[in-house]
């Protein structure tokens, strides 16, 4: 079977967060605890490219989660970790299209749908020029995108998260 096409590469302004995405944050705080730092915002993404490129948190399909709330860096890294794998295992199921993870190792780690399901879609950064973004500190969010039929349907999104079995 071939890999779920990505299908952000070319982002619009869907005007509003999507009923999808507001349901993956619902899901996410009732299970871990995670906070939002943001969602739809009509903006390009944070690169100086040009000509400027569209964030998907333009169209209202992605969520900025943040993990950071433990009180040691070694507890909020074990957190992205179980969060990470359970959006990687069920990364088909739950319509995800990418993730990335900007603390991981030294350059982040992003998975992205067109590169296959689960851990076969997974790239680990091997510099700044292929990250995902580079931040100073220890950055405690994960970028999270679904993809377009999972984000317009909250419903069809929580049937599916909670079909997926969690310890």
């Amino acid at each position: 079977m071939s890999p779920r096409p990505y299908p952000y590469n070319v982002a619009w302004d869907g005007k509003q967060v999507s009923p999808g995405i507001t349901k993956l944050i619902e899901l996410s705080k009732a299970r871990w605890g995670t906070r939002s730092l943001g969602d739809y915002v009509n903006r390009n993404m944070n690169r100086n490219v040009t000509p400027p490129i569209k964030s998907v948190h333009a169209t209202g399909n992605a969520w900025d989660c943040f993990y950071g709330i433990k009180k040691t860096e070694k507890e909020n890294e074990a957190l992205a970790r179980l969060i990470w794998d359970f959006l990687l295992h069920n990364s088909e199921t739950l319509g995800i299209s990418l993730v990335n993870w900007y603390a991981f190792g030294t350059y982040g780690a992003t998975y992205k749908s067109s590169r296959g399901e689960g851990k076969l879609g997974v790239r680990i950064h091997s510099s700044d020029a292929e990250s995902a973004g580079s931040y100073q500190g220890t950055p405690t969010w994960l970028h999270i995108e679904l993809d377009v039929a999972m984000s317009k349907d909250a419903a069809k999104f929580s049937r599916a998260w909670a079909s997926i079995p969690y310890p």
